[in-house]
């Protein structure tokens, strides 16, 4: 049994409630948008573990929600990003752009049926490949909203991360966001080059992890610079 995607969906988990109080005390749109995807995030790589052999083994609803869930994911940390970079009237549309592609890859999804031979005969083999082979199970007319959202949001996520890096250097905890929106692309790649099932899942983990980090730096920056400035008040008060 492949454990590896239980551990992302416990830390996906941590990383989501952390963001839900965040939100809760800021209520800022970023906030809200990463605390959906994080969720989203969860849910897929527990799909993932279920669908180890020894427990769901090739299921049609579970691949389902894994696959509906797992594109919109990357749209909705991208939509964060433009929101801390862009004009707000961009990022509402840019959101927006998101939301129809996840809507029309939701209900595609779950109206088109799986080619159920397809998904059982990926299943066959070791479970990080079974992921990438299943895919085929939809057709291209369920597949090319999760393709576009996936390019679409992982370019804007790790090029918005860089970016703001790049505009402050202070703000360090951008290259780890960065980071960890590379590492489940560099995975993807890597089962392919050297044919080994597990770093898909490594890969996707230490993405979580380092994303999860990434947003502990940026809340003790974000305390640090309120904490700065209320002191530079309270002495120019006094």
């Amino acid at each position: 049994m492949n454990i590896l995607p239980l551990f992302t969906t416990i830390v996906a988990g941590a990383f989501t409630y952390s963001l839900w109080k965040q939100y809760r005390e800021r209520k800022k749109i970023h906030q809200l948008l990463w605390t959906l995807a994080m969720l989203f995030y969860a849910v897929a790589a527990l799909m993932e573990f279920l669908m180890n052999a020894d427990l769901l083994g090739p299921s049609v609803l579970a691949f389902k929600v894994y696959y509906v869930l797992s594109a919109p994911l990357v749209g909705m940390l991208g939509a964060g990003v433009v929101y801390l970079l862009a004009r707000k009237s961009i990022a509402d549309v840019f959101t927006g752009l998101m939301v129809v592609l996840s809507v029309a890859l939701l209900v595609t999804g779950f109206m088109e049926p799986i080619d159920q031979q397809v998904l059982v005969e990926a299943f066959q083999g070791p479970l990080g490949e079974a992921f990438h082979d299943a895919v085929h199970a939809y057709p291209m007319s369920v597949r090319r909203y999760a393709i576009i959202i996936n390019i679409i949001g992982g370019l804007v996520l790790i090029g918005g991360a860089l970016w703001s890096y790049v505009k402050d250097r202070r703000r360090t905890y951008n290259l780890w966001i960065f980071l960890g929106g590379l590492m489940p692309m560099i995975g993807g790649s890597a089962l392919g080059f050297f044919h080994e099932p597990n770093l898909f899942f490594v890969f996707e983990l230490i993405g979580t992890i380092l994303l999860y980090w990434g947003f502990i730096l940026s809340d003790r920056f974000i305390k640090d610079r309120e904490m700065l400035i209320k002191d530079r008040l309270n002495h120019n008060s006094t």
